[in-house]
């Protein structure tokens, strides 16, 4: 009788490299195929005499996708430490550096004879002679308890213990900003709130947000649960480095208060089987029952940390069920579901309307893996890992017959799943620096 080994496998940056004691294993492919994506967003912009290195030039995409990067690029600070540096006076952090002749650069510029900015003023950071400005899309609310993971992971990977405590302070003054801040904090709900958009996306059901992201009095809005389980989420990171750096009653403090915080997420936003979409400031009729309506950022909620292993089965669980009612390939990793019938004039299944997304696939793998649901775990990065094989490339999303749309960066998709095969199906996970622990 031969003996054949149980599927394992060498993962390589270099595709052709890959190799499997199965040839078809794709797993051995995926790791080569996610680094692509990443290096497909690769950039560097010349900011004055500084080179910053982007991947994507949103911070919030930089960070989602240095859950990959942070194993193969070498310069994760240049973008931080602009961001860092140039922090507002009010606490908020930029999050977009483009070139002037983009409008998500803050530049102002003419639409049908009139001047047009796509944020408020003070969201818009420009100094004289440069090429590139930076930009805060005001309606965005997630941005600081983002720099926080991103500082984390930074230090996670560099181990430079004086670069992270003079970073702290920023990111308390950023915590402190969206917590207190009147145009982001609810007074009565105590809760990070937004204006109404898809998710965690950038725009309204009105065409003025195609080009004006800003926030304005009649614009109706709303808490939106991935903003506070975020915060939440940062808290406890926040905790963990005030700890390791000897400032324990910070620490402490940030534990009392992600504990107030996620009583009121749990109370408030959760429906027994996920998070719902928004809790209403303004009542808007969008065509679904809202607290019944799962949105992407249930994905990510089952790794930060705010749900019990029997809350986590239940998302799991209601990610499972849209496979088995639509009965397609990768029905569970859509991105919204109900769809509205139309947001912004997308059509339900169009953009983060409801179409398929790596990106939960990727986060909805690693939970299954800390759920104790390793077999679809792997079932996910496997079908994944199938899918992109044959296409030869990582998509940001599908429609629901499986067909590329684009709409965004592949980065951020194979990061998600890159890390999902690292942390989840390998295990390798640091819990301190430099993989001490």
């Amino acid at each position: 009788m031969t003996n054949r080994l149980p599927g394992s496998y060498i993962a390589t940056g270099n595709i052709p490299n890959a190799t499997t004691s199965y040839h078809g294993e794709v797993l051995s492919l995926l790791f080569g195929f996610c680094e692509g994506a990443m290096k497909f967003n690769n950039r560097v912009f010349i900011y004055g005499d500084r080179l910053i290195r982007v991947n994507l030039n949103w911070i919030r995409d930089y960070v989602l996708t240095m859950k990959g990067f942070r194993y193969t690029e070498k310069d994760l600070r240049s973008f931080p430490d602009l961001l860092l540096e140039k922090q507002h006076d009010k606490g908020f952090f930029y999050e977009i550096i483009a070139p002037v002749s983009d409008m998500h650069s803050g530049r102002p510029w003419i639409r049908n004879g009139v001047i047009t900015q796509i944020s408020s003023p003070e969201c818009c950071y420009y100094e004289e002679g440069m090429d590139f400005g930076l930009c805060r899309l005001e309606l965005e609310a997630d941005i600081e308890y983002l720099m926080v993971e991103g500082v984390h992971m930074v230090w996670q990977a560099t181990g430079d213990d004086q670069w992270l405590a003079q970073a702290m302070p920023k990111l308390e003054k950023g915590l402190d900003y969206i917590c207190s801040d009147p145009l982001r904090w609810d007074r009565h709900y105590q809760l990070v709130k937004r204006p109404r958009t898809l998710d965690t996306w950038d725009f309204l059901d009105n065409m003025r947000s195609s080009y004006d992201r800003a926030i304005h009095p009649d614009d109706p809005m709303g808490i939106f649960h991935g903003d506070n389980t975020g915060l939440y989420n940062a808290r406890l990171i926040m905790a963990k480095l005030h700890r390791y750096l000897g400032n324990d009653a910070a620490a402490q403090r940030h534990e009392e208060l992600a504990a107030a915080l996620c009583e009121r997420i749990m109370t408030l936003l959760w429906n027994g089987d996920f998070f719902r979409h928004f809790l209403a400031l303004d009542p808007v009729d969008y065509g679904v029952d809202e607290e019944r309506q799962m949105s992407l950022s249930n994905a990510y909620a089952l790794n930060r940390n705010i749900l019990s292993f029997a809350e986590k089965k239940r998302v799991i669980a209601a990610y499972r069920a849209m496979r088995d009612k639509y009965q397609g390939e990768y029905d569970d990793f859509r991105n919204l579901e109900p769809p509205y019938p139309m947001f912004h004039s997308r059509k339900a299944g169009q953009y983060v309307n409801g179409a398929i997304a790596p990106f939960v696939a990727g986060q909805l793998a690693l939970g299954a893996f800390e759920t104790g649901e390793e077999s679809y775990g792997v079932d996910i990065l496997k079908r994944m890992a199938r899918k992109i094989s044959r296409d030869g490339k990582v998509a940001f999303l599908y429609d629901w017959e499986g067909q590329d749309i684009g709409g965004g960066p592949r980065c951020w998709c194979g990061a998600e799943l890159m890390h999902a095969e690292c942390a989840g199906l390998a295990g390798v996970v640091d819990n301190d620096k430099l993989f001490a622990d």
